[in-house]
């Protein structure tokens, strides 16, 4: 059997940077302030490091372990990196500093991480029988979802323990919206449904929607992929990015809400550009992402509700007048039977009327 070298929980807190109450040094309980989740100002010591089985656990947040998991999940390294790094003769401590509240939302990483984090997800996960029906059901064809990479959220607390630690084994997972630390370790928010990813006009994930299983609100079935509410413990915010689906050679865009309903009008129009926004009001970065893709034309192909719903009406006019600063743009509007609300259901009746 391995042995392995003793590693004193004080020691490994040092080396972290961690802040001691010095009046508590030499007790069997060791006062520290908490770095995962800033124990609410300076000068709180809610982390208690047990000398006499080198073990840690914050009276606030939960977060607990040992001395290898606390200098692990405080570098953001791997464990038996950082066993390396504790027992390898250095007696270098870091400079202590104290945490600082997590009271502010944290940021995103760049888009480059965020791809990498969800392609690596999205390949340990697969897609329910329900939601392939589902996906079927609105016209893609079984190579077209594989394509598009929907999967399904894992649904048991432990399924996510383990996804998380699989992709944190090649990436840092700090700022990565959906994931966060419950109980020092990481894991990932969000309720049960399929995984839509939302990509840039370069292909690249910059997010997720989830199509939620149990809303029955229509208004209410997608949600951003986020962990913005446990910003006390690693959660990080999402934005509400814009969406390209399709052949993105085109010079003509078609421009609507959603981007599953993206998705699928552009599989159904025979790989038509599609670029579409997370919601009716959420036209940020549309502009730019249109005058990226250097189209010459728009078409717009917002839901027929706007013919009934003042609302989104006065919405999609706000969006028109922003696109339409672009120069040297046509814009048009696609017009369809009101019947069907949006572009997917229309282009879907036309192909089941063939």
């Amino acid at each position: 059997m391995a042995q392995y070298k003793r590693i004193p929980i004080v020691d490994a807190a040092r080396r972290c940077g961690l802040v001691l109450n010095d009046r508590t040094l030499g007790r069997t309980e060791v006062e520290a302030s908490c770095p995962f989740c800033g124990d609410h100002g300076a000068g709180k010591y809610h982390l208690s490091l047990n000398t006499d089985k080198d073990v840690y656990r914050c009276n606030l947040c939960g977060a607990h372990g040992n001395s290898v998991t606390l200098y692990a999940n405080v570098k953001h390294i791997a464990n038996g990196e950082a066993y390396q790094a504790l027992t390898g003769g250095s007696n270098t401590y870091a400079w202590p500093t104290q945490p600082e509240p997590k009271d502010k939302e944290r940021q995103p990483a760049a888009l480059v991480e965020r791809d990498a984090v969800y392609s690596e997800m999205l390949s340990y996960l697969t897609l329910l029988p329900g939601h392939r029906a589902n996906l079927r059901g609105r016209g893609l064809s079984d190579e077209r979802i594989e394509e598009n990479g929907y999967k399904s959220m894992p649904e048991q607390e432990a399924d996510r323990r383990l996804l998380a630690r699989l992709v944190r084994a090649d990436h840092d997972l700090l700022g990565i919206p959906g994931f966060y630390t419950r109980f020092g370790e990481w894991t990932l928010a969000g309720p049960s449904g399929y995984l839509i990813p939302v990509r840039d006009k370069d292909g690249l994930i910059q997010g997720m929607k989830i199509r939620l299983d149990s809303e029955v609100n229509p208004s209410r079935k997608y949600r951003w992929l986020s962990s913005r509410d446990k910003h006390l413990t690693n959660g990080t915010r999402s934005y509400s990015w814009i969406h390209v689906t399709g052949d993105r050679s085109r010079k003509r865009a078609y421009l609507t809400e959603g981007p599953l309903k993206g998705d699928v009008a552009s599989y159904l129009a025979n790989g038509a550009l599609f670029v579409c926004t997370g919601g009716v009001n959420a036209i940020h970065g549309l502009r730019e992402t249109i005058e990226a893709l250097g189209v010459n034309e728009v078409v717009e192909a917002m839901d027929m509700d706007q013919m009934t719903n003042p609302h989104v009406r006065d919405a999609i006019l706000t969006m028109r007048r922003e696109v339409m600063k672009l120069p040297n743009l046509k814009y048009t509007k696609y017009s369809w039977n009101p019947a069907y609300k949006g572009v997917d259901d229309y282009l879907l009746s036309r192909v089941a009327a063939m």
